[in-house]
């Protein structure tokens, strides 16, 4: 039976806040979660995960729908291009069961999770939070000494304690069907203005016969997903749509500030999400590893006052912070691209050398991709290409630069 009282409430059963109440019960503290959602891990997304990820926070193999060590490359014009690894990168798993995993662990310390409750209104006083929150039994007042929010994209509740939400410039749309393949074995992704303007489309395997293909951008979607559906079933790629499509926001920018009184937002609620790709899970997962920490020390010492969770920010800036700035330019200076452009510069990516130094180096990571935007930055060969843009591209060049 649940409690009215925690030490900490964590207001969203995603990644980031079943991995937050996982640290903070294994060191001992009373901690609730409330999702508004009846089952865990219920969101849209296409359940990538880096080999760093999966090697912190093993999935079950039953739930691994594929190993990726190689994905093609479709440009505009249509060609393809095979990109090939030694051993796998990342895993496309089952995102439902993985978050659920995380969330059964944290009950297993003593968590205690109250689903199908909803958060109408936090409180914040000198002596702690009182949370009011309403469900089919009626509402309910919760006090906790401090919050977690991690309730996801465009959150309602970072405005509830007094923090500036996500910019709607600031985040872009994706959008998502399952379909029945053809004997799909391999992720594809394909650019193109005509796919997906200023940013990229996929195809990937979950099953011998079942695949998602999805798409995400800034620019508003007027068409996009029906048209990238019909090549694929043109080209005999799908057959048919077994789920249709739904959408979702998806941040590209963190919050200017990620904590205050009591209170410290992580994961998707505050903008922790690759900006070059759209992926959240491993950076969820590394935020409320932080968050937890930056709790513990604060109940320890009895100081939960803004100045106390604020270390919270200081260390995952440390930690990603340069990873969210490095990306989120590399992405505004993707915009700028034609597809001549994008032409030009697979053709530079994916030769012999260039693919040697970049994509086959050692330090190549699914997860950390600052490294290898300041090597194509830097790269001779595909400065050719940047150099073509004018002066167009040169204040986000710099930017960049100044980032590393």
């Amino acid at each position: 039976m649940a409690t009215n009282s925690y030490d900490v409430l964590v207001a969203g059963a995603g990644p980031a806040g079943n991995i937050a109440a996982l640290k903070l019960a294994e060191l001992g503290h009373h901690v609730g979660v409330v999702d508004f959602r009846t089952k865990i891990g219920d969101k849209l997304c296409t359940g990538i995960i880096g080999r760093e990820c999966a090697d912190l926070y093993p999935p079950d193999p039953a739930d691994v729908y594929h190993a990726a060590q190689s994905a093609v490359l479709v440009a505009p014009s249509g060609r393809s291009h095979s990109v090939e690894r030694d051993e796998p990168h990342a895993y496309i798993v089952n995102r439902v069961n993985y978050v659920a995993s995380l969330a059964k662990r944290a009950q297993d310390c003593g968590a205690e999770f109250r689903l199908g409750e909803k958060i109408e209104a936090i409180n914040q006083a000198h002596d702690g939070v009182s949370i009011h929150t309403t469900s089919q039994d009626g509402s309910r007042q919760i006090d906790a000494k401090a919050v977690v929010i991690a309730s996801g994209f465009a959150s309602p509740l970072v405005r509830m304690v007094g923090l500036q939400n996500t910019q709607p410039k600031h985040n872009m749309i994706g959008c998502q069907a399952v379909v029945s393949t053809n004997g799909l074995d391999r992720t594809e992704v394909y650019l193109g203005e005509s796919i997906a303007p200023g940013s990229f489309a996929w195809l990937v395997p979950v099953s011998q016969d079942t695949g998602l293909v999805g798409l995400v951008s800034r620019h508003k979607l007027n068409g996009h997903m029906d048209h990238f559906i019909e090549r694929l079933q043109t080209q005999g790629k799908i057959r048919e749509v077994v789920q249709e499509p739904k959408r979702w926001g998806i941040p590209i920018k963190p919050l200017p500030k990620t904590y205050a009184n009591r209170v410290i937002v992580a994961g998707d609620a505050a903008g922790q999400v690759k900006p070059t790709t759209g992926g959240g899970i491993y950076y969820a997962i590394l935020s409320g590893e932080l968050a937890a920490q930056t709790l513990d020390e604060a109940l320890k010492e009895g100081d939960l006052s803004e100045q106390s969770t604020s270390g919270y920010e200081n260390s995952w800036r440390r930690l990603f912070g340069r990873e969210l700035k490095v990306g989120y330019y590399a992405r505004r200076f993707y915009e700028t691209l034609s597809d001549r452009h994008i032409e030009a510069g697979l053709e530079k990516l994916l030769s012999d050398p260039v693919q040697d130094e970049l994509i086959g180096s050692k330090d190549f990571s699914f997860d950390w991709h600052s490294s290898l935007v300041m090597k194509a930055v830097m790269n001779s060969e595909l400065r050719q290409v940047i150099s073509s843009l004018g002066p167009i591209a040169e204040p986000l060049l710099s930017r960049i630069r100044s980032s590393s």
